[in-house]
Order: structure tokens, then sequence, then C-alpha cells
């Protein structure tokens, strides 16, 4: 199995339940796996053409995000899984996990996330 995986792009993004909270443009990171159907030719090739270019996953995150409120961490997760889908090759598989770093709850040092894919994660 071969897995690209990126952690903690930093996004800012208008992000919870009350219009106070979505004023100001809040960070969320964005963790993501690209799990291949077979070894990528960059291997070989030590050619970014030949692999799925993470600089530009998260350029396609940070777009979906400009200019646009989310109210939950849920939709906005789904809605950069529907992104940053098409930007995978074919055959290969894509997850994803958005994490609210400061939501508003008290003693809830961890951040709140949700995460979605076509397979478990690079975990799981």
């Amino acid at each position: 199995m071969a897995v690209l995986e990126f952690r903690g792009a930093r996004l800012e993004v208008r992000l919870g339940c009350s219009a106070a909270e979505r004023a100001v443009p809040q960070p969320v990171d964005l963790d993501l796996a690209v799990r291949f159907s077979k070894l990528p030719a960059a291997c070989e090739s030590d050619e970014l053409g030949d692999t799925v270019c993470y600089a530009a996953l998260i350029d396609a995150a940070r777009a979906a995000c400009a200019g646009r409120e989310f109210r939950l961490v849920e939709r906005l997760a789904h809605d950069l899984f529907a992104r940053l889908r098409p930007l995978v090759p074919p055959g290969a598989e894509l997850w994803l996990r958005a994490t609210k770093l400061r939501p508003p709850i008290d003693d809830l040092a961890g951040g709140v996330a949700f995460s979605l894919g076509d397979f478990a994660g690079p975990n799981g």
C-alpha cells in the first residue's frame, strides 16, 4: 500500500454556529491522505508530475473556503472532500479530516474534528 499524507495544513475559515463566531476567520487544520492503487511513478522518476501535488490540494482547499461561511465542521469537511476528490488520480482514494482548533466550549483543548473519505484513513 502506498499512501501520501499531510497533516496540519492551516486554513482560515469562517466557521461557527453563531454569526458572531463566523464573523472572524479562525484556524482549522486539514489532514489529508491519498491511498494509491499502485506505487506512484514518482517513487522511481522523482518527478512531481508523477504523483499528487499536495500544494495544489492545499491551494484548492483554501479556495474552497475563501469568501464562504460554514456553521458546522461536518459541512466544511464535506465541501472540502467534494472539491479535492477530483484532484486525486483515477484509482486512488482520498481521506481527510478538518479540525476546528478553538471551539467555544470550556475545557475542550484538543479541538473538534470531522473526517470522511474513500477509506478509513492513514491509521485505519
